[in-house]
């Protein structure tokens, strides 16, 4: 997978911004208190409502609450961070540029999930409800990543209905979903032992768990929420078929079919009610046993929304009669009508209108706060404002534009100054939709740009006769490794491992047999090494295995392995002859003594001339600055390279 800093470039990936961003950055220090995190919280009211909401719907029997502070010390400082990221990506990402995209369904199948993985967590006891919930919410977001940082080209992916879509992403992109969501969880701080499970949630059998470890559980926890919300959001016609599956995923956590239709009637009412609070769509659905009973009944498609929406805001919808009358009539608008300033921002967070209609005089004072608290949004700066009013004197136009106002109107104008004025409106849409056309083709550009200098620097990485990793890769592979263990103290190796007698096997079938040879061990090694393993091909016939994690014992294991790999292969030279195969490994450890890669590295290769010198085809290790063999310590002094002994010919 490309480094995940490379794709920040391609443009703006969803990430947590405001109150959101600092909640994070608080969590994240260890002098943090849940009074910190509490006067952040308090903030934002909204954050606040779904908090204390999430903490009051937690379950065990506890007592309802109303301070900011239980509600933290309810959920847990850490799951309110992630919760209050995955609550500011709801709120930035209801709409945008990818047209292939629907954001508000994609929100809708996450939320659904994000309950469903919940109340399995409360069942199952294999992780924190909240946790889940938090991982659950944000288990596809790679989706979101891909449409947000290539809308243009996502979009059209989208729409070609490929049949295998990660492979057409990883194609298009060099990343897919799957793998953006774990790189993503990861920089979000998602711990990796619920981030792995969330990126194999799709295709569990492919996580290779045992099936009664905690990761198997928490894969089969998010493969059920999963399945659950595509039922939820499913089509008619489908929803017996998924229902069934459901219940026999149920089995796997010990619920039977009535308490698999318990879960998913009492999941998708809270559904309802959390739909309602983030304002994303929730389908109006039955209950379970009907779904699972009801024969297929088609449904019939949505009509077509007007492309412009405009809000009126006032306490007197025949104030406003004239205006909306016109902006039907003339110019094809779809209005909408709120009684009051809070109703009016409620309606425009869901349907974030084009152009917002405010009476001053019908809402008096407050109608210049709610042009304030509009302006204040990010959606609410390029809506095109306009506030009425009976009279248009000097005071109430000076008002209106402090507010935030494009534009003053008179209520008695006539129908063709209301008209002229509207013109204006009118073409101010244009414009801005024309502006937001360039930038998507700006964004356009900068993700093809990204895209292709992340194709070079794999390219600039990657070793072209063998597809691994090339010396330059490898060296920044085992700098990252390095740092890593210096951070968190687990083990790190190496091996170099090297053909044997690989230049007679050129000299004597020629470079294109040489060539096959490399690409088969490299094929083999791919075939053969750990998931955790890195390799690389430094050079000719040398290649170099970066062990994270790794202890001395079990990369000899895997040395091993990989070595009687390469004795199997067996290749066919030109004239039918038999060629065999062999390498010969040299291992070094991390150690107290090891004072960086390239002591490191010194020493792995010392273990390999060892190796080399005891007859090929076996490994070397060392370790405590002795040469092993088969357990014994390999003697004599011109076992290093200083010695002057010459090494033995490849």
């Amino acid at each position: 997978m490309p480094k995940f800093d490379e794709i920040k470039l391609a443009g703006q990936l969803p990430s947590p911004k405001g109150v959101a961003l600092a909640i994070m950055n608080l969590c994240g220090r260890d002098d943090t208190t849940i009074d910190d995190i509490a006067r952040l919280v308090q903030t934002d009211p909204a954050l606040s409502g779904r908090l204390l909401r999430l903490a009051n719907t937690s379950g065990g029997g506890h007592r309802p609450i109303a301070a900011v502070n239980e509600a933290l010390l309810r959920i847990g400082m850490k799951a309110v961070g992630q919760l209050a990221m995955g609550f500011s990506l709801v709120d930035q990402f209801k709409e945008g540029p990818c047209k292939a995209f629907d954001y508000r369904s994609f929100w809708s199948h996450s939320l659904l999930m994000a309950l469903a993985a919940r109340e399995l967590g409360r069942l199952t006891r294999v992780a924190a409800p909240e946790d889940l919930f938090a991982c659950g919410l944000m288990a596809n977001i790679g989706s979101l990543a891909l449409a947000t940082a290539f809308p243009v080209e996502y979009s059209a992916l989208l729409e070609s209905g490929s049949h295998d879509p990660l492979a057409a992403e990883r194609e298009t992109f060099g990343i897919d979903r799957r793998e953006c969501t774990l790189a993503m969880l990861e920089d979000f701080g998602i711990p990796k032992a619920l981030a792995e499970p969330v990126f194999y949630h799709l295709a569990p059998d492919e996580s290779q768990f045992s099936d009664a470890s905690r990761p198997s559980r928490l894969t089969w926890l998010f493969h059920t929420a999963h399945h659950l919300a595509d039922l939820g959001v499913a089509a008619e016609a489908t929803r017996s078929q998924l229902a069934g599956s459901l219940i026999r995923l149920g089995g796997r956590f010990e619920i039977d079919a009535d308490g698999t239709a318990t879960m998913f009637d009492r999941i998708v009412a809270e559904w309802d009610q959390w739909a309602r609070l983030l304002e994303i769509p929730a389908t109006s659905l039955p209950s379970f046993e009907r779904m699972s009973e009801t024969p297929p009944v088609a449904a019939e498609p949505d009509g077509a929304a007007s492309s412009v929406r405009v809000l009126m805001v006032t306490a007197c919808p025949t104030s406003v009669t004239p205006i909306s009358t016109l902006l039907q009539s003339a110019f094809g608008y779809r209005t909408y009508l709120a009684g009051d300033g809070d109703e009016g921002l409620s309606m425009a967070v869901a349907m974030l209108p084009h152009v917002v209609v405010v009476d001053a005089d019908t809402l008096s004072a407050s109608a210049h706060d709610f042009c304030r608290r509009l302006r204040a949004t990010d959606w609410g700066k390029s809506v095109y404002l306009i506030v009425m009013t009976a009279t248009v004197d000097e005071r109430n136009f000076v008002a209106a534009f402090e507010s935030g106002a494009d534009t003053c109107l008179c209520k008695s104008l006539g129908d063709a100054r209301l008209r002229a004025a509207m013109r204006a409106a009118h073409r101010y849409l244009g414009l801005l939709d024309a502006w937001q056309t360039d930038r998507v083709q700006l964004k356009q550009i900068a993700s093809e740009l990204a895209v292709s200098n992340r194709k070079l620097e794999q390219v600039a990485r990657t070793d072209l006769l063998t597809g691994l990793l090339n010396r330059r890769g490898g060296m920044e592979a085992l700098a990252r490794a390095w740092s890593a263990s210096n951070r968190s103290g687990e083990a790190l190796c190496v091996m170099m491992l090297d053909i044997d007698w690989f230049k007679r096997i050129n000299d004597r079938y020629g470079h294109a047999f040489g060539d096959r040879v490399l690409e088969q061990v490299g094929a083999g090694l791919r075939s053969e090494a750990r998931s955790s393993d890195t390799l690389c091909r430094i050079g000719g016939e040398e290649f170099l295995v970066v062990c994270s994690g790794s202890d001395l014992r079990s990369t000899m294991t895997a040395a091993e392995r990989l070595r009687r790999a390469i004795a199997t292969l067996g290749l066919v030279a030109g004239e039918g002859e038999q060629v065999e195969l062999s390498f010969s490994v040299g291992i070094a450890q991390k150690e107290a003594g090891t004072s960086s890669t390239d002591v490191l590295l010194g020493n792995a290769d010392k273990a390999l001339y060892a190796a080399k010198h005891a007859g090929r085809n076996r490994i070397c290790v060392m370790a405590h600055g002795k040469l092993h063999h088969g357990g014994a310590p390999v003697s004599g002094e011109d076992l290093t390279r200083g010695s002057g002994a010459a090494r033995p010919k490849k």
